[in-house]
């Protein structure tokens, strides 16, 4: 029976070691023939998780836009009535202190060139 395999059982430290390197060379034969295969496979499910990803991302991308938007736009209506306010309260002060320091305003000033002009056509029409 020199043909046929014997199931003994493997005893010895160097038929162990024989087994080990056995095995070891039928790993490196299947990974030759199957290697092409398992890597083409990995890389398409790689390219799809990618897709998946890139998916995901543009889909939290859009919602956190829109979530920023509805958030952000009542904020900016309050800054922007506070600026006209402030800007309101800074005219009134300003106001005061030229009227203080005896400087007309643009209203004062007006109404006196109007009274000019109404004494300068009296004068022409006196004349």
């Amino acid at each position: 029976m020199a043909g046929k395999r014997s199931k003994k059982q493997v005893k010895s430290p160097a038929e162990k070691a024989h087994a080990l390197w056995l095995a070891g060379l039928g790993a490196v034969s299947i990974v030759q023939q199957r290697g092409g295969e398992i890597l083409a496979g990995l890389a398409e499910e790689g390219m799809t998780l990618r897709q998946r990803a890139e998916r995901l991302v543009r889909e939290v991308g859009t919602d956190a836009i829109v979530h920023v938007k509805g958030v952000v736009a009542p904020l900016r209506a309050d800054l922007e009535r506070g600026v006209v306010k402030a800007g309101a309260a800074l005219q009134g002060v300003v106001a005061n202190g030229l009227a203080r320091l005896g400087i007309p305003s643009k209203t004062d000033i007006e109404a006196l060139s109007q009274r000019m002009s109404a004494l300068s056509r009296q004068l022409k029409a006196a004349k």
